[in-house]
């Protein structure tokens, strides 16, 4: 008898595990469970890369120390003053897209993006003379003729990320991807990178992204002016301080 009872007992918690697994918490709806996007691909898909990365072009050679990517930090500065795309973004997306500055295109035609490059060939659009050209731009002769050639940088802000460009889709990492590369995962692979990258600055400037990506500084707190304002350098005021903790509360 006590051998019965006690394997109707185990079949019983059996059931009851099996239960709790196929309906959590024990609901008997048939309302299936939310789907949790990893963090990562919620990230990708909401915080804009149109806005100041407020870095110095040291913290990104240090980022990049002993790669062929190393000593470009002021181009990648540069490139963001001339695309509104932050630097660290870019560099980001030329780690990823070059293989650190080591794989054959980087090599061979100076493109840490893989602009022009396609699975049927490479274009014209690829080649640069240097990186600093592919990032900030230069003149090339072209049938003949002087011509300026935009950085891919400035090319990715006319073309994925102005309103009306042929592959606008947003203002976000999962936006660019719709249309720039085949890997659904590129976005999320992006922004792996970009999370090592800024742990390595400092507080301050982590601290700034964060304000400009999260939306606070919108509203009544002005928005730094590009490049040349003076706002970070100005002591925060209590009206200030008291807005930011009062957004900050209202998104939890």
């Amino acid at each position: 008898m006590k051998i019965v009872i006690i394997t109707l007992t185990i079949l019983a918690t059996v059931c009851f595990l099996a239960y709790i697994y196929v309906h959590p918490f024990g609901c008997v709806n048939n309302t299936e469970p939310s789907v949790i996007l990893p963090i990562s691909t919620q990230l990708a898909s909401t915080i804009t890369v149109l806005r100041p990365s407020f870095v110095e072009a040291k913290y990104l050679d240090a980022f990049t120390k002993g790669t062929p990517l190393q000593g470009y930090g002021y181009d990648f500065i540069k490139a963001e003053e001339l695309s509104g795309i932050g630097a660290d973004y870019l560099l980001s997306i030329a780690i990823h897209e070059s293989g650190w500055g080591n794989n054959y295109y980087t090599k061979t035609y100076h493109q840490i993006f893989s602009w022009g490059v396609w699975d049927s060939g490479v274009t014209g659009e690829a080649y640069y003379s240097s990186i600093t050209g592919c990032l900030v731009g230069e003149y090339q002769v072209i049938n003949g003729v002087k011509t300026w050639k935009d950085g891919v940088p400035v090319k990715i802000k006319k073309l994925y990320l102005t309103k009306g460009g042929a592959y606008y889709s947003g203002e976000t990492l999962s936006a660019i991807g719709k249309y720039y590369a085949s890997d659904p995962n590129w976005a999320s692979s992006i922004l792996s990178i970009h999370s090592k990258l800024v742990n390595t600055f400092p507080e301050d400037i982590q601290a700034k992204e964060w304000a400009m990506e999260t939306g606070l500084l919108k509203g009544n707190l002005p928005s730094p002016d590009y490049v040349t304002s003076d706002y970070w350098t100005k002591p925060i005021t209590r009206n200030d301080l008291a807005i930011i903790l009062y957004r900050i509360n209202k998104a939890r």
